[in-house]
């Protein structure tokens, strides 16, 4: 079996169908909110919110399946590459029993009358008609989820993106029929962005699941299940890091209901920031992803002296990714949010929001590689705890910057300087006071 390859044309390889793929997704993102924009800004804002706490979600699912990309990387790289089959079999029946679960409780939050936290009530009913439709897309997400972690693991990342390709084209023409109504379809608003998504998810996990099956599907069928103990050693490692980004995105679903306690413009804002925060996210995803290949999969095979040199070059294509992509927000804000904005007011903000954003990203493009040093290296507690003390930082000048001290829009958007910092600052503690290098998974 060869060796892992780690250089800068290694990255790329691996990193770029990744984020080809989330561009993608957010060009999706992108488009759903332009559409929105054009119903009212209540609906952008509803239907924002309730895909914060849809992302917030799925990052249960995300963080099993992450770990179950880091467990098959280092099989693969201690020689034992034959149970990556049975990892993913296994983990996707786990991900279709926690989909369930969640899909049921988001249920009892709806019925129990969860959107009457909205100050605007408009708001909070198009977050009602949304959502309703929109958790029904935990059960492909949650598949998706695994199988991309089973491509990535084995280090095999060109099928992601097209997969990606059509479920972003799918989500965009989605939007164009059922938001508006085109082509015949009815015009649904918010409701139809949801019935996009949901139709495009399951679409992109035909493509990977038909490819597994394509490939290895007498091998999937009769592999063996994980043993019990195999699979205790999962979930144990697995927990942290689903506490941690659950927790992560649960934190920044608060932001925006903060936000929304300022002022409706100032939500819509925000909605409009975070469109172009996902610029940082299309590159980071395919670095983040690999970066946790290449560090399990280097201590599988014990190349520990190689892990720095290659942190090092993964932090450099990520910074050189998210300027290249994202300096429009520093260089010309008001161009790349004038499509959303009618009211000279609204624009204003928003220019004056992107290059805080800016800022964020670049701080984002460093720390993102560290944090997922940690988890690749099976120290998904350590990661946890950075994670929580960083959360607290956020929470804290979030509430005073809305709350206590209601600051204009692009000032509350500080809060992102304050979480990145403390994520690289106990992310470089942990790399260079403790031995990460040791863990076994």
């Amino acid at each position: 079996m060869s060796s892992l390859k780690t250089g800068y044309a290694d990255i790329l390889k691996l990193a770029i169908p990744v984020s080809a793929g989330t561009f993608m997704n957010f060009l999706v993102v992108l488009t759903d909110n332009f559409f929105l924009s054009q119903t009212s800004d209540v609906a952008l804002n509803g239907a924002g919110n309730a895909g914060v706490l849809y992302i917030t979600l799925g990052m249960i699912g995300q963080g099993f399946a992450s770990m179950g990309q880091i467990l098959i990387a280092r099989r693969v790289g201690e020689g034992r590459g034959f149970e990556a089959l049975r990892i993913l079999r296994t983990g996707m029946v786990i991900t279709v029993g926690v989909s369930i679960c969640l899909i049921g409780i988001v249920h009892l939050l709806l019925i129990g009358g969860f959107s009457e936290v909205f100050k605007d009530a408009a708001t909070g009913e198009v977050f009602h008609s949304f959502m309703s439709v929109r958790r029904w897309g935990l059960l492909p997400s949650f598949l998706n989820m695994m199988l991309v972690a089973y491509f990535m693991g084995t280090a095999r990342s060109r099928i992601l993106m097209w997969a990606m390709v059509i479920t972003g084209s799918i989500n965009i023409l989605g939007d164009a029929a059922l938001i508006s109504g085109r082509w015949g379809f009815p015009a649904l608003g918010p409701t139809g962005a949801a019935w996009a998504s949901l139709f495009a998810e399951t679409m992109g996990l035909l493509v990977l699941f038909g490819n597994v099956l394509f490939r290895h599907g007498t091998e999937l069928v009769q592999s063996a299940w994980m043993k019990t103990e195999a699979l205790r050693n999962w979930v144990r490692l697995a927990l942290p890091m689903i506490l941690q980004l659950t927790l992560t995105l649960g934190t920044w679903s608060m932001f925006f209901f903060l936000v929304e306690q300022v002022g409706v413009m100032e939500l819509k804002v925000s909605h409009i920031a975070r469109n172009f925060f996902m610029l940082a996210f299309v590159v980071s995803q395919g670095v983040q992803q690999t970066t946790r290949t290449f560090i399990s999969g280097l201590l599988g095979e014990k190349r520990g002296t190689e892990l720095i040199p290659v942190m090092r070059r993964l932090v450099l294509v990520n910074a050189c990714g998210v300027l290249l992509l994202a300096h429009g927000g520093v260089l010309y804000p008001s161009l790349l949010a004038a499509p959303f904005f009618d009211e000279p007011m609204g624009l204003e903000a928003a220019a004056r929001t992107l290059p805080v954003i800016f800022t964020a990203m670049m701080m984002y493009s460093f720390s993102s590689v560290l944090l997922s040093s940690v988890q690749g290296s099976g120290n998904t507690t350590a990661a946890l705890v950075i994670e929580v003390s960083a959360l607290v930082g956020y929470t804290v000048v979030s509430i005073l910057l809305t709350l206590v001290y209601p600051q204009p829009v692009w000032r509350i958007w500080w809060v992102e300087w304050v979480y990145f910092s403390l994520i690289g600052a106990g992310c470089l503690l942990f790399l260079t006071r403790w031995d990460w290098r040791s863990k076994e998974v």
